[in-house]
């Protein structure tokens, strides 16, 4: 049996160490590769858009042209290129719209750090399992073999 308790505080301390240090980088390079700024668009028919765009005039939103604007500007992960809007009216703009009504929401980076703040914890608690365990072991010392 205590050999088999090493063996799992030894697993528990590598994926403790694994868990807390891959899951923040592998985090951040998600973000960089697949993340994208962009202000959330309930759109409106194109039609509605260009009579918009008509009436629009410089120093307006932007935004207000193609849709209802949904909050401030977010990052998200895995953008759907069809949904993406760069405004003519100012091309440093990414509008990306979504249809609150039906449900949709995109992932966003926010939501990928919790999932890793999540993890930390358990690699964290992995750790301190281990970490007992190697000093449960130092305290109580070796064992003398006991023969009758």
């Amino acid at each position: 049996m205590s050999r088999l308790r090493d063996r799992l505080a030894k697993a528990a301390l590598i994926l403790g160490v694994v868990g807390a240090l891959a899951s923040p980088v592998a985090a951040a390079l998600l973000s960089a590769a697949a993340g994208r700024t962009v202000i959330l668009l309930n759109p409106d028919p194109p039609e509605v858009v260009e009579a918009n765009r008509a009436l629009w005039s410089s120093g307006e939103p932007v935004a207000k042209i193609y849709g209802t604007p949904v909050g401030e500007p977010m990052r998200i992960l895995f953008a759907d290129s069809a949904r993406i809007i760069v405004p003519k009216e100012d091309p440093s703009l990414t509008l990306y719209t979504v249809d609150k009504a039906k449900g949709e929401n995109p992932l966003q980076e926010r939501t990928m750090w919790f999932t890793v703040r999540l993890a930390m914890y358990g690699s964290g608690a992995l750790l301190a399992a281990a970490l007992l365990h190697i000093l449960w072991r130092r305290l109580r010392g070796p064992r003398s073999a006991v023969s009758e």
